[in-house]
């Protein structure tokens, strides 16, 4: 299994020390206003591509609540989108190409699919039952399959005549 929080730990100490190296290798041969002037348009940029893909992410969850299908795909992709603007507004050439890929649709999509896949067999959905016990086990899929309607009968309950 591999071990995420040392994973994050590197990320997090290797992109600033990238970046800085990207302002002084990029800053070197294009000067210093040049260099600036790309990292505020790409911020600029990223904003108003990221605020269109938004409202696309937007509607489609929408579509599928109107469809009573949870909007699993959506909600995934919209964090995804959320983690592309925080990675375009932070100053830099890396978290630019990080942030812009994001932003495109097909590799946002993909990587959706692939987070759902890996995380969604450790997902364990637990819930409360009216006597305050809970129960819960691992969830079996992604809210997509068939909606099945059902009377909820109490059998603790003794006003409950039993059913045979």
């Amino acid at each position: 299994m591999i071990r995420v929080f040392p994973l994050l730990g590197a990320f997090f100490l290797a992109i600033p020390l990238i970046e800085i190296a990207l302002f002084v290798v990029i800053g070197g041969r294009i000067g210093l206003l040049a260099t600036i002037f790309i990292v505020l348009l790409t911020g600029i940029i990223g904003a108003g591509v990221i605020s269109w893909q938004g409202l696309t992410v937007m509607e489609t969850a929408q579509r599928d609540l109107a469809q009573d299908k949870l909007p699993v795909q959506s909600v995934v992709e919209g964090v995804l989108l959320l983690a592309a603007a925080m990675m375009l507004i932070t100053p830099g050439f890396a978290t630019d190409a990080m942030g812009f890929a994001l932003a495109i649709p097909p590799v946002r999509h993909a990587l959706a699919k692939f987070l759902r896949k890996h995380t969604l067999a450790k997902v364990v959905v637990t819930s409360s039952r009216p006597d305050g016990r809970w129960h819960g086990g691992p969830h079996a899929g992604d809210g997509d399959g068939p909606i099945i309607e059902g009377e909820i009968i109490d059998s603790d309950r003794r006003d409950n005549p039993p059913r045979h």
